[in-house]
């Protein structure tokens, strides 16, 4: 959202105060004159403007203060935002070029600045992306520039070291041991903060050498941080008895059915509408697709799932798919991981929702099924040329069938 309205020809950023941040920040909207009648400079200017009045909202929570205006004025003092809508005589006298400036005092692009110009260069990858999506993929670059900032402070990209982003690695490292956490976030970070150098490095021929300043920074995987897969009998035995579910919402239950037969994760579970779900025919069956503004994790998730077994259980009781959380993957990730973990179902403390997917996996693994098929179920690249439709479901169903979890427990609605 680029929180721009254009009225009677000039362009004002508007945004409307959260309720959760209500309490922080009494005012209704936070208003303020771009100060041009250019479309494309009014989408620029904005993105800077959010880009402060987020910190400056992040800041009064992390801080527990409530709203200043005259924190706030001085803060934004060189945007000409103060909460309110300039008149029509200050638009005319204040140029809009010096509305905003993304130079630093020594001259040079900030690594904050950087970021803010990495959004207006990055648009074309996330064209096809719902608000939801373009949020989960912002906040990590967020996070890693967050972080890079703590470490070196806020300095002008050119200016940055090697020494510097070596600080960087090692402020990571002390931060696993201290946290017992996985490389794998650290490793994310460095990759997204490379990305956002390369990105700005090119498009401003700044002259970086960002391949010298990141080289070699990933840290090697540690196997107990991985997500571990489920055993079978303990997926049926355990995460899928009805006695240990009794306390969860009906349809998150039936997400976990089908999540543990088909294969398919929480955010394509989700996204099925009445028409991808097929319960006529000989070959019932979902189909995830991506949907207007709502693209797939990669081109390789398209697929169409036969459903048998519990997924076919979970279909028919939610024959226009899970109604109660469309657009809502985050919160029921949360949600379910919380329950399992709390009823003491997960085995380990590297198990998680997620594991089932690679759980799936693993039993066509263990039933010798085809290259080709498994990839196909997987929503997975195939590592050699792919000839033709790829497997039919009829194929899908036999193999499906022989691994299904269904087979080793009695009925789902069976007697305590």
């Amino acid at each position: 959202m680029n929180y721009c309205m254009n009225i009677r020809g000039h362009y004002y950023f508007i945004r409307r105060v959260p309720n959760y941040l209500r309490q922080y920040d009494p005012r209704k909207e936070v208003k303020a004159s771009l100060f041009t009648d250019s479309k494309k400079e009014a989408f620029k200017l904005a993105v800077l403007h959010n880009e402060k009045l987020e910190t400056y909202w992040r800041n009064l929570v992390t801080e527990q203060k409530p709203h200043c205006p005259d924190t706030f004025k001085s803060i934004f003092m060189n945007n000409r935002i103060a909460g309110f809508i300039a008149d029509k005589r200050e638009q005319e006298t204040i140029p809009a070029a010096n509305a905003v400036s993304i130079v630093s005092k020594t001259g040079g692009i900030t690594i904050a600045d950087g970021l803010v110009r990495f959004w207006d260069f990055a648009k074309p990858k996330i064209m096809n992306k719902s608000p939801n999506q373009i949020r989960k993929w912002r906040n990590p670059r967020k996070s890693a520039i967050n972080n890079l900032i703590h470490c070196i402070g806020d300095k002008p990209m050119q200016e940055v070291t090697r020494a510097d982003i070596l600080k960087f690695r090692d402020w990571w490292i002390d931060r696993i041991q201290e946290e017992s956490l996985g490389p794998n976030a650290a490793n994310k970070n460095f990759v997204q903060a490379k990305t956002i150098f390369e990105v700005v490095n090119d498009n401003l021929d700044l002259g970086i050498d960002v391949k010298t300043l990141f080289r070699k920074l990933l840290l090697e995987e540690n196997f107990e941080t991985t997500r571990r897969p489920f055993e079978s009998d303990h997926i049926c035995n355990v995460l899928l008895n009805p006695k240990n579910l009794t306390g969860l919402n009906e349809q998150l239950k039936w997400m976990l059915y089908s999540i543990a037969e088909t294969g398919a994760g929480i955010a394509e579970q989700i996204s099925l509408q009445p028409e991808n779900i097929h319960l006529d025919g000989d070959v019932p069956y979902i189909e995830i697709t991506p949907k207007h503004q709502k693209a797939l994790k990669t081109r390789y998730r398209k697929r169409t799932i036969p459903l048998v077994g519990f997924a076919l259980d979970a279909f028919k009781a939610c024959p226009n798919g899970f109604t109660e959380f469309q657009d809502k993957p985050d919160g029921v990730s949360g949600v379910l991981n919380k329950y399992l973990r709390d009823q003491g179902l997960f085995p380990t403390k590297y198990h998680s929702v997620y594991s089932l997917r690679h759980s799936f996996q693993d039993r066509l693994l263990a039933a010798n099924a085809p290259d080709r098929v498994q990839a196909d179920l997987m929503g997975h690249k195939f590592n050699r040329q792919a000839y033709g439709n790829g497997a039919s479901l009829m194929q899908k169903l036999e193999w499906l069938g022989i691994i299904k979890l269904k087979n080793n427990v009695a009925q789902l609605n069976s007697s305590d």
